[in-house]
C-alpha cells in the first residue's frame, strides 16, 4: 500500500528538529508518512523500496537544508520526486530549512561544494538529472523556515500541515501541535475495534478515564486512522456541553449532516432518532461521540448497533463507563502517560524541545510527577513555566506538591492565577460563551470593552489555555479548562453575590420564576427549558449587564432603564411578536437573532433605529421566515453581516449600501439570492462568503471591487443562471481568492491583472496548444512580461485564453481558469477540480497559456 506523504531529509541538519515534529505532527493525525532516513540505510539494495515509497506518495517533502547536496541519497529522491510529479502527477512542497531557495536553485554555496566533489565520481548525466531536480524545485517557491513567523519552526509544521490536508482533501480531526502519541493506546484500541475483521456486526469502544486525561485525542487519532475505511464518518465533540447548550435534535441534525451531507429540521429527539434509523442501516459508518455523560445522550445519538449498516464501528469517551451498562462494548480505560514520555511532552511545551534543558532536568521530572500524568496539566503548566526563572519553578512545584494527585482542577489554577486582569476577563468570556465561535466575532466584544484582545488571546495561545484552529478561525477550548472557568465564576458569586450578575433562570412548577446565582459578574444567561416571558423587573435589579443570552424567550415592558450597558445579545429562536417598549442598546455591540421566527418588518427593528450606533455585527442566520433583509441603515456602524443557511432569503435591500465600515457579508447556504448593485459601493468590504450558495444572481464585481475584496470563497454556481461578470478593464487585485465562479464574459485587457500572492506552493505541470489550434474567437493575451527575479519560470508561447471560462483559485503565484469545452489530460487534474486553464502571473502580467 502506498504512502500519503514521503519526507526526505538531511539526518545531521535536521532529524532532531524540523523533521521530527513535521513526521509526528502527520503521522498524529493519521497521515501515512514514510520518513527516509539515510543513517539507516544498508546498501543500494533498500533503493528500489525508496523509490517505490516515492513512487506510491500522493505528496512529497523535500528538507531542504545546508547539507542536503553532500548526499547522493537526497539527490536521487529529489530526481525522483521531480520525474514522478510529471509523470504522476505528484505534487511536491518543497522546504528550505534556514537557505534560501536560490542556493538550491543554482546550487551556490555548500551546494556548489557538495557538487564538485560528486562530479569526480558520478557520471555527468546524473549530474545533470540533480541539478535539474533542485532548480525545479527551487522554482516552486515552497517555504523558508527563516521567513515564515520569524523563524518560527512549530508555525512552520502547522502551515506545512495545513496544506498537506488540504492537498489530501481529508476531513481530519484536530489534534494538538506537539502531541506526544501513545503508541500502545492506540494499538490497543485499533485492535479493540477489530476493524480488518469479517464481523458484521456493528463495534463499539469506549474510552474513559479522568477529564484531561486525554481520551478526546486518543479517540481522534483513532478516527483519523481508520476514517478511510468507511462509506461516511461523523464525529461530535463535547457531547455533555452541547446537549446543554443546543439540545438533542440539535446534535442529531449534525450526525445526519455529517453521515449523509443532508440538512434536515428535527422537532425532537423522537424524531431524529427515528430518521436515523430509517436511514443508516445499510451504511457502513464511524461515529466518534465525544464527552457523553448520560445513557439519553447514546440512546438517542445512535448507541445502537442495529441504527447502521454491517462493519460500522462507534467510539465513546466519557468519564463515567457505568452510563454504558447493559450494552455490548469494549472499554479502554485511559491512563496517565508514562514518565519519559510525559517528560517529553512537557519538554516540547517548556522548551521546545524532546529534553528539558540544563538546570531544569530534576525540576521538570519532579513537576511532571506531581500532574499524575494527566497530558492537559504537563501541556498547561509546561507552558505557563516556559518564560519562567528557576526560582518561579521551585516555588510552583511546591505549590504542586500540596495538591492532591486527582485534583487537576487545582493544578491548571496555577496557569489562571499569573494571568492578568484582562486576560482573565478574556480567558472566563471563552469558558462561558465563545467556545466554537468565529474570532473575529469576538474579537469585536473585547476590543469595545478595551481588552485588546489581539495582544491578550495569543498570549492565552501560549499557555495552551486557548486554542484557535488555522482554518476556519473558531476558538477552542479544552474541557476541564472550560469547566474550571466556570468554577471560577460560580466561586466569584459565590464570595460576592453583589455583583453576580451572570444567572442561570429556570422556572419553578409555581410558575415564579427564581434566579439563581451562577457564573460571572456582569453576564446573564437565560435557557429555560420551555417559553417564558422576561419583564423588566427582572432585569433592572441588574444594571451592570453585558451579556445576555436568551433561546425561546419572550420579553415585554418598558424597559427605558435596563439593558443600557448590554455589548452582547444572544437571542436565539426570538418570537415574532414584540411587546417591548422603550428599548435602548446604544452600547450593543452583538446581536445574534439566528434560528428565529422574525421577518424584514418585524416589529422589533424599530427599537434599533438611531440607538443601535455601536452594533457591529448582526448574525440573522438560520432565520427561515426572512425573505428580505431589514433596513440595515440602522446600523451605521456594522461590520460583520452573517445571513447563512436564511432558506426562504432571496434578496438583500439596497441599504445594504449605507454599510460603510461592512467587512464581511456571509450568505453561505442559501438557496437563491439576488444582491444588489449597491454591494459595489462598498469600500471596506473585505471578504464575500458564498459556498453553498449555487444560485446567486449576478454577483456586482468591478475592477476597483475585486481589488478591494480578498476573500471569496465557492458559490458552487453549477446550476448558476447568470455568472459572474467580470469587467473589461482588467483586474488589479492585491489578494483575490476566487474558486469554481463560472465566467460569462472574460476581460479583453488583461494589462492591469498583477500583485497577485500565493496561496500555497504546489508542483505543477502544463502543456502547450499548437498555435494552429488558436480559433478566430480566442481572447488572446496583449502583453507578455517578464517575471520578476523569483526563481519563476515562463513557458514559451502561452496559447490564448478561451471564454467561456471558470475560474479556480490562486496558488502558487497562479491564476487557474478552465475551458469547459476543453478538458486537459487526466494526469493533470491534481487535487483541484476539472478542467483547468492556467495563467501565471507576478507583480504583472506574465504570461498565460491553457491545457
Amino acid at each position: 500500500m502506498g504512502y500519503e506523504v514521503f519526507i526526505s531529509f538531511r539526518g545531521p541538519d535536521t532529524r532532531s528538529s524540523i523533521t521530527s515534529y513535521l513526521y509526528d505532527r502527520l503521522t498524529n493525525i493519521g497521515i501515512d508518512t514514510f520518513r527516509d532516513d539515510e543513517e539507516i540505510r544498508k546498501g543500494r539494495e533498500i533503493w528500489p523500496e525508496i523509490r517505490e515509497a516515492i513512487r506510491g506518495s500522493k505528496i512529497s517533502i523535500p528538507i531542504f537544508s545546508k547539507n542536503y547536496a553532500w548526499s547522493t541519497w537526497c539527490l536521487d529522491e529529489a530526481a525522483e520526486m521531480v520525474d514522478c510529479a510529471k509523470s504522476r502527477s505528484q505534487i511536491i512542497l518543497p522546504i528550505f530549512y534556514k537557505i534560501p531557495p536560490a542556493q538550491v536553485k543554482k546550487q551556490t554555496e555548500s551546494f556548489e561544494e557538495a557538487f564538485k566533489k560528486h562530479a569526480d565520481k558520478v557520471d555527468p548525466e546524473t549530474i545533470r538529472k540533480w541539478r535539474d531536480a533542485l532548480e525545479s524545485c527551487a522554482l516552486l517557491g515552497g517555504y523558508e523556515s527563516n521567513t515564515i513567523a520569524n523563524g518560527n519552526e512549530a508555525a512552520l509544521v502547522r502551515k506545512v500541515v495545513f496544506d498537506v490536508k488540504r492537498e489530501l482533501k481529508k476531513a481530519y480531526l484536530h489534534v494538538p501541535d506537539v502531541l506526544i502519541q501513545v503508541e500502545d493506546d492506540v494499538q490497543n484500541v485499533l485492535s479493540l475495534l477489530d476493524c480488518d475483521s469479517d464481523s458484521e456486526d456493528t463495534g463499539m469502544v469506549a474510552l474513559f478515564g479522568l477529564g484531561g486525561i486525554g481520551k478526546t485525542t486518543l479517540a481522534k487519532i483513532v478516527y483519523n486512522q481508520l476514517c478511510d475505511r468507511f462509506e461516511a464518518c461523523a464525529f461530535l465533540g463535547d457531547v455533555r456541553e452541547k446537549t446543554e447548550r443546543m439540545g438533542l435534535p440539535s446534535l442529531q441534525m449534525q450526525l445526519i449532516l455529517q453521515l449523509k451531507k443532508e440538512r434536515v429540521n428535527l422537532i425532537n429527539e423522537d424524531e431524529g432518532i427515528n430518521f436515523i434509523q430509517g436511514n443508516f442501516r445499510n451504511d457502513k459508518v464511524l461515529i466518534l461521540l465525544d464527552d457523553i455523560s448520560n445513557k439519553s445522550q447514546l440512546e438517542y445519538l445512535g448507541g445502537k448497533s442495529e441504527y447502521f449498516g454491517p462493519g460500522s464501528r462507534i467510539i465513546v469517551t466519557t468519564r463515567d463507563p457505568d452510563i454504558l451498562k447493559g450494552r455490548k462494548v469494549y472499554y479502554h480505560k485511559v491512563v496517565g502517560m508514562p514518565g519519559d514520555l510525559g517528560l517529553r511532552l512537557f519538554s516540547k511545551h517548556a522548551f521546545g524541545l524532546d529534553y528539558p534543558r540544563a538546570p531544569f532536568v530534576d525540576l521538570s521530572k519532579e513537576i511532571v510527577k506531581t500532574t499524575g500524568g494527566l497530558p492537559l496539566a504537563i501541556v498547561t503548566i509546561a507552558s505557563f513555566l516556559s518564560e519562567e526563572e528557576e526560582d518561579i519553578w521551585k516555588s510552583k512545584l511546591e505549590a504542586l506538591r500540596k495538591m492532591p494527585e486527582n485534583e487537576v482542577v487545582m493544578k491548571l489554577m496555577i496557569s489562571y492565577d499569573a494571568l492578568t486582569p484582562d486576560q482573565k476577563q478574556i480567558f472566563l468570556d471563552i469558558a462561558c460563551f465563545f467556545i466554537g465561535e468565529d474570532k473575529d466575532v469576538a474579537f469585536c466584544l473585547w476590543n469595545d470593552l478595551k481588552l485588546n484582545p489581539a495582544l491578550q488571546v495569543p498570549v492565552l495561545q501560549r499557555k495552551s489555555l486557548v486554542n484557535i484552529f488555522e482554518d476556519d478561525d473558531r476558538i477552542w477550548m479544552h474541557q476541564q479548562l472550560r469547566d474550571m472557568g466556570r468554577a471560577i465564576v460560580k466561586r466569584e458569586n459565590d464570595s460576592q453575590p453583589e455583583r453576580s450578575i451572570r444567572l442561570w433562570k429556570h422556572r419553578k412548577p409555581s410558575g415564579v420564576l427564581e434566579w439563581e446565582m451562577d457564573e460571572e459578574h456582569l453576564r446573564i444567561t437565560l435557557e429555560p427549558l420551555q417559553i417564558l416571558t422576561v419583564t423588566n423587573s427582572d432585569l433592572k435589579q441588574h444594571p451592570n449587564l453585558r451579556y445576555l443570552h436568551m433561546k425561546g424567550v419572550n420579553i415585554s415592558g418598558d424597559f427605558n432603564d435596563c439593558l443600557v450597558e448590554l455589548r452582547y445579545l444572544r437571542w436565539a429562536e426570538a418570537p415574532p411578536k414584540f411587546t417591548v417598549t422603550h428599548l435602548n442598546p446604544k452600547n450593543l455591540v452583538i446581536l445574534d437573532l439566528s434560528g428565529s421566527d422574525i421577518k424584514s418588518g418585524w416589529v422589533g427593528w424599530k427599537h434599533f433605529k438611531g440607538a443601535a450606533h455601536s452594533l457591529k455585527v448582526l448574525n440573522l442566520s438560520k432565520c427561515s421566515g426572512l425573505s428580505k433583509t431589514p433596513d440595515l441603515s440602522i446600523f451605521p456602524r456594522l461590520e460583520r453581516l452573517i445571513l447563512v443557511d436564511c432558506m426562504s432569503l432571496t434578496e438583500i435591500g439596497s441599504s445594504i449600501g449605507h454599510l460603510s465600515m461592512l467587512v464581511s457579508l456571509n450568505i453561505e447556504d442559501n438557496l437563491a439570492l439576488k444582491l444588489p448593485k449597491e454591494l459595489s459601493r462598498l469600500k471596506n468590504l473585505r471578504e464575500l462568503m458564498l459556498h453553498n450558495s449555487p444560485f446567486i444572481f449576478r454577483v456586482p464585481v468591478s475592477g476597483e471591487f475585486l481589488q478591494r475584496v480578498r476573500f471569496l470563497s465557492s458559490p458552487c454556481c453549477e446550476s448558476s443562471t447568470t455568472p459572474m461578470v467580470l469587467p473589461e478593464e482588467g483586474l488589479r487585485m492585491p489578494i483575490t481568492f476566487l474558486r469554481d465562479y463560472l465566467l460569462e464574459e472574460f476581460p479583453i485587457s488583461l494589462r492591469r491583472l498583477q500583485e497577485l500572492r500565493q496561496d500555497s506552493p504546489s508542483y505543477r505541470q502544463w502543456s502547450r496548444r499548437h498555435p494552429e489550434e488558436a480559433k478566430d474567437d480566442a481572447i488572446h493575451v496583449e502583453e507578455l512580461c517578464q517575471l520578476q527575479e523569483t526563481g519563476n519560470h515562463v513557458p514559451e508561447n502561452p496559447a490564448p485564453i478561451r471564454p467561456p471560462c471558470r475560474i479556480a483559485i490562486l496558488e502558487d503565484h497562479f491564476l487557474y481558469f478552465y475551458c469547459r469545452s476543453h478538458p486537459p489530460p487526466r494526469p493533470l487534474m491534481w487535487a483541484l477540480d476539472a478542467y483547468t486553464l492556467l495563467m501565471r502571473v507576478s507583480t504583472r502580467l506574465a504570461a498565460a497559456f491553457a491545457y
